[in-house]
């Protein structure tokens, strides 16, 4: 018998009647990249002295690629990091957004998204800090979830720890002056 990659050879096949075997790819987050920006956002909390804050950094398939956690976090802070992050990169928006999107008009659909993320084991938190990370041709790369802090201090973080690496944000800025 032949194998699946000998019978799909050029040899066998003319590649203009055949569709792709592989199609290329979007632009992927490096660990490289969401490692320094975990840790860019770290040293932006200390700098402006805000408490000890969780940091996680998703891929574009929310995989979790990166999650740091300042000694001094209560256990529940870095879920709700991972949560920030699940609900940007699970409607391709901020955090910030979607809680301003839905509450208080639209609050049961937004708990009805909250609950079908939990079901499908993606923490969902749709509060301040969880910011979608872009490459410049607005490709979304994945997301970054800063908890532990407040909520405009966290999202503060997240987007100076996205930035620090060149990739664009929403928000593009901090609420913070």
């Amino acid at each position: 018998s032949r194998s699946l990659l000998s019978c799909c050879s050029a040899s066998d096949v003319e590649m203009e009647q055949s569709p792709p075997l592989v199609s290329a790819g979007k632009p992927l987050l490096t660990l490289e990249a969401a490692d320094a920006m975990a840790s860019a956002a770290i040293a932006e909390a200390k700098s402006k002295k805000f408490k000890d804050i969780s940091v996680f950094v998703l891929d574009a398939s929310t995989r979790v690629l990166v999650s740091k956690t300042m000694l001094n976090c209560p256990p529940l802070i870095p879920e709700l990091a991972h949560g920030k992050a699940g609900a940007a990169i699970g409607t391709h928006s901020s955090s910030r957004a979607l809680k301003d999107k839905y509450v208080p008009d639209r609050t049961p659909q937004l708990l009805a998204m909250t609950t079908i993320g939990g079901n499908s084991n993606l923490p969902f938190c749709a509060v301040p800090g969880g910011v979608l990370i872009r490459d410049t041709s607005s490709n979304v790369l994945g997301a970054i979830g800063v908890s532990g802090a407040s909520a405009d201090e966290d999202e503060h973080c997240a987007i100076v720890g996205a930035q620090s690496v060149g990739c664009m944000t929403e928000p593009a800025k901090s609420a913070l002056p």
